[in-house]
């Protein structure tokens, strides 16, 4: 009986880490560039106590951390009409720098100028791409092969500023979200550098911006499925609670 309470309570966490997946992925619909997720549930399982071939039980604290997985899909890409948004077209991402020298990977696109002329991310991180606007640069745009464009002060000629590259991985599902539509790499993670519209690489969608790849519908379908399994699991742990309950009454009696 106290094995049943262990596997329905497996069950339960598992159901709460798909329905707070869930629910995320269903607030960041209309969030740029977001990438649907979902939890590994070979991993949960993993985890799960091995009740039925009498192995320890796993303590209730060994199921909290979520294993994610992210889906890469392209999401759709709008016209914004705005010099600095760009949307990556296929894979690749760009590179951003984090705290402790780290690097950040993100498919945001909706760039601007920071306050010491660094190109950034709507959420500040900058671009570790070494471009830099002066401050009487004017007419700031970034072409589909990535190269930053801006006239400076009088000049009716554009000048380059830089080069935005993408960072392109073999197993990007293997990237780590960590909020603010930034990723990060496992250490072992090699990713290749390379120019949009080069060597078979698409070109940037330049005026434009990526659109989250979450499909409203599909959310709330698997939703719908996911509280109906975890109102099963609940009536299984009642149950198992309740006979449990009658078993020690009766031993008492």
């Amino acid at each position: 009986m106290f094995d049943a309470l262990q596997v329905a309570a497996v069950g339960l966490q598992a159901q709460k880490e798909r329905l707070d997946t869930l629910a995320n992925n269903l607030a960041n619909v209309s969030t740029t560039a977001f990438k649907r997720q979902s939890v590994d549930f070979a991993s949960i399982l993993d985890r799960a106590p091995r009740a039925t071939r009498g192995e320890p039980v796993a303590t209730p604290e060994a199921h909290e951390s979520r294993v994610l997985r992210v889906d890469t899909a392209q999401g759709d890409v709008h016209e914004t009409g705005r010099a600095l948004d760009i949307a990556i077209v296929g894979p690749g991402f760009l590179e951003v720098a984090l705290p402790g020298q780290r690097t950040g990977y993100s498919r945001t696109g909706a760039l601007k100028i920071g306050a010491n002329g660094d190109l950034v991310l709507a959420s500040g991180h900058v671009l570790k791409a070494d471009i830099r606007a002066p401050s009487d640069a004017s007419s700031i745009e970034v072409l589909a092969d990535g190269r930053v464009m801006a006239l400076i002060a009088d000049d009716t000629t554009p000048t380059l500023l830089g080069q935005i590259e993408l960072a392109v991985f073999r197993n990007a599902e293997a990237l780590q979200y960590r909020g603010e539509g930034i990723f990060t790499a496992p250490d072992d993670a090699d990713p290749t550098r390379i120019v949009p519209g080069e060597d078979g690489a698409a070109p940037l969608a330049v005026r434009s911006l990526e659109g989250s790849n979450v499909r409203m519908t599909d959310e709330l379908v698997t939703l719908m499925l996911v509280q109906r399994v975890y109102e099963l699991n609940s009536r299984v742990f009642q149950t198992a609670d309740e006979l449990m309950s009658m078993t020690n009454n009766l031993r008492r009696g």
